[in-house]
């Protein structure tokens, strides 16, 4: 199995870049349907908005509507839904790079900041890849994560089960640390609808442009900020594309003119985002 996944790595690595090629391809009648089946049958992932963007709602320059206490220290904030399945975990795999910033070979980010996967396939991931961990290691290390500016991604993912030969999609939970330079889901405007409607926003979030205070400046658009071009610059002010929109914060924190606002309007996003997830895997099981 060590070998498979070696092989399956070096294959990752050599093609990384064509993934935008495999996005088209998703798109083409008939052949397409087989694509989406043998990589991308039923995922369903949310990225979280970063925490720092969520705390801003104590800020009062930024307009970010929290129903909840805004109180640092009582608030919920997005990383509790990863933080959830974690300590629920009765298995908890820790990568010991992330294999998207490695084949794209990354200057930005720490490469050393990889994946965590729960659920009882991890127990056949090879051992060359990474090592089974504690909550508490887990926890520090999805702390870490946040802390170099990167972004949770947590659901099931196919292609993960596949490339990690881990058995059934449905064994398998995925917990990514996201940059926007290399992101695998940077291949979400060329996918069909199809398997883009299984990459979401977490439940509640809303992100919107003040055309009144933006200036037009293109700030929200430059250095990989929207991993997922959802965001563009016509007639002055800046647009978002609310179909591609995955609602991470980014761009919240690099709008120069404080136009850009992320609202989390249902109080009750920690209780839906865990309900969406917690059928997909289960990570309690021995």
């Amino acid at each position: 199995m060590g070998r498979r996944t070696d092989i399956t790595t070096s294959l990752i690595k050599s093609t990384f870049n064509q993934r935008f090629l495999m996005a088209r391809l998703t798109k083409v009648p008939f052949f397409g349907k087989l694509v989406i089946y043998a990589f991308f049958d039923k995922d369903d992932m949310i990225y979280l908005p970063k925490d720092d963007v969520a705390l801003g709602s104590l800020d009062k320059s930024r307009t970010i509507a929290m129903n909840v206490v805004a109180n640092p220290h009582n608030m919920v904030l997005p990383s509790r839904v990863v933080e959830h399945f974690i300590n629920e975990s009765r298995y908890i795999f820790l990568m010991d790079r992330c294999i998207c910033r490695n084949a794209n070979e990354c200057q930005d980010y720490p490469e050393e900041l990889g994946c965590i996967f729960l659920g009882r396939g991890v127990v056949r991931i090879p051992k060359n890849m990474g090592r089974i961990v504690t909550k508490d290691e887990a926890l520090e290390h999805l702390k870490r994560a946040r802390e170099a500016g990167l972004v949770h991604l947590i659901g099931r993912n196919k292609i993960d089960s596949i490339w990690l030969d881990t058995g059934p999609k449905e064994d398998l939970l995925s917990i990514c640390n996201c940059c926007p330079c290399c992101c695998l889901w940077k291949m979400i405007p060329y996918i069909s609808s199809e398997v883009r409607d299984g990459i979401n926003r977490m439940p509640g979030v809303e992100v919107r442009v003040n055309p009144d205070a933006c200036k037009g400046c293109g700030a929200c658009i430059e250095d990989h900020t929207c991993f997922v071009k959802a965001l563009s610059v016509l007639d002055g002010k800046s647009r978002i594309d609310q179909s591609l929109c995955k609602g991470c914060g980014r761009c919240v924190t690099v709008c120069r003119h404080k136009a850009i606002e992320l609202r989390i309007v249902d109080s009750a996003f920690l209780e839906k985002s865990i309900k969406r997830i917690d059928p997909l895997v289960d990570v309690r099981i021995e």
